[in-house]
């Protein structure tokens, strides 16, 4: 079980910081194609309840089905596929009630991230804080069509890092599955340049307490990153779910 949770979180993690990952040729066939298609469902190039057909992604990337097929078990364990009797794998439509609680995990997890990072912190641990702190600061400012997917993937970057110099390599693992769930969903919560202002203060205020070695002030800072966005996303997760069934 461990040894394909691993392999899960390689796949995973390439998707969303392929410079850290290794690159592509570390991974099996079947990671490389999930590591692709999950870039694209996170992406939203597919969107929920779109099929995945087998037949067609291994024609695309010109494999058997069996790779296909282990790919898509990849994605199914991440939670972006759900994979049903005679219909193959379906991008996952995530409830109101499943966004809530994917992200209250992801903020404990993120939580303890940052508290074990601030009792452990080093001085390059402070400097790589202090410069994704002055790029996010940079992109909070930014607008155009782009600002809101830039800020987030920055918001990304930032908590991958924090919980990887956490030392805790499960931990890292779960919180990298449950950004991939919840990206979507974090760019609702920072759609406004109002909210990524505000975010970005507490990033500096989380920056801070774990420079500082507060611990559990940066617990509590990290939590509370993650549940404002939370709110926010699941508003406007609402009001689309109204605006489509009304």
């Amino acid at each position: 079980m461990y040894q394909q949770t691993t392999a899960l979180h390689r796949a995973m993690l390439a998707s969303l910081r392929p410079s850290l990952a290794g690159g592509s040729e570390a991974l099996s066939i079947s990671e490389q194609i999930a590591m692709q298609l999950a870039d694209e469902i996170v992406n939203e190039k597919y969107n929920p309840n779109d099929r995945l057909q087998e037949i067609g992604i291994s024609e695309r990337y010109k494999v058997s089905r069996g790779p296909v097929r282990e790919a898509l078990r990849i994605l199914e364990n991440a939670g972006l596929v759900t994979i049903a009797p005679r219909r193959g794998a379906i991008v996952t439509q995530l409830s109101v009630e499943e966004v809530a609680d994917v992200f209250d995990i992801r903020a404990v997890l993120s939580g303890l991230g940052a508290r074990r990072l601030a009792e452990t912190r080093s001085k390059d641990d402070i400097k790589m804080l202090e410069r994704q702190l002055s790029e996010l600061k940079k992109l909070a400012k930014k607008s155009g069509s782009t600002a809101a997917a830039d800020y987030v993937h920055a918001v990304v970057e930032f908590g991958l890092s924090i919980s990887e110099a956490s030392g805790n390599t499960r931990l890292n693992s779960l919180v990298t599955l449950l950004f991939h769930q919840t990206l979507r969903y974090s760019r609702l919560g920072l759609s406004s340049p109002e909210r990524r202002q505000k975010s970005c203060e507490n990033w500096a205020e989380l920056v801070d307490h774990i420079a500082q070695g507060r611990g559990e002030a940066a617990e509590q800072t990290a939590r509370r990153l993650v549940e404002q966005s939370k709110v926010h996303a699941i508003h406007l997760l609402k009001e689309e779910t109204d605006a489509a069934t009304g």
